[in-house]
């Protein structure tokens, strides 16, 4: 069984909030307001657009995506689907919804858990500043 793994790397702001119930999501923008309660990382690396065309074609399949987040020593982890909808056509901005919808910043949907979800030990890192990863994980 082979399996692709992208990594993501970017950093907390002291804007994050983490507390949307149904979206996660990390941008390339260097600032969130205070009102963008489902960001978890600014400053990423890469965006939709940007994921390797190996990820991308393998979560156009209904395939599980296994996502972790990665703060020093702290993880935590959820996942969340692929879809034949899928486009990963965003330059800024990747987000994992609860539900079935899909735009061009959807990287999965159907997902477990929702910004509010996430390890609060984490959030609080990230709300520092602190630097992390965030690994995309297909088994094939």
């Amino acid at each position: 069984m082979s399996t692709i793994v992208e990594k993501v790397h970017g950093r907390g702001h002291k804007n994050i909030s983490a507390t949307h119930p149904t979206t996660l999501a990390i941008t390339r923008d260097a600032e969130v307001r205070k009102s963008g309660d489902c960001f978890l990382l600014v400053s990423a690396d890469k965006s939709p657009r940007m994921l390797s065309d190996a990820f991308k074609n393998a979560a156009r399949k209904p395939v599980k995506i296994i996502v972790k987040i990665i703060a020093g020593d702290l993880v935590d982890e959820f996942y969340c689907y692929g879809d034949p909808a899928l486009t990963f056509r965003d330059d800024f901005t990747m987000v994992f919804r609860k539900s079935k919808y899909i735009c061009d910043k959807t990287v999965g949907i159907r997902s477990n858990k929702s910004a509010v979800d996430i390890d609060r030990r984490i959030v609080e890192r990230l709300r520092e500043g602190c630097e992390a990863t965030i690994e995309l994980i297909i088994g094939l």
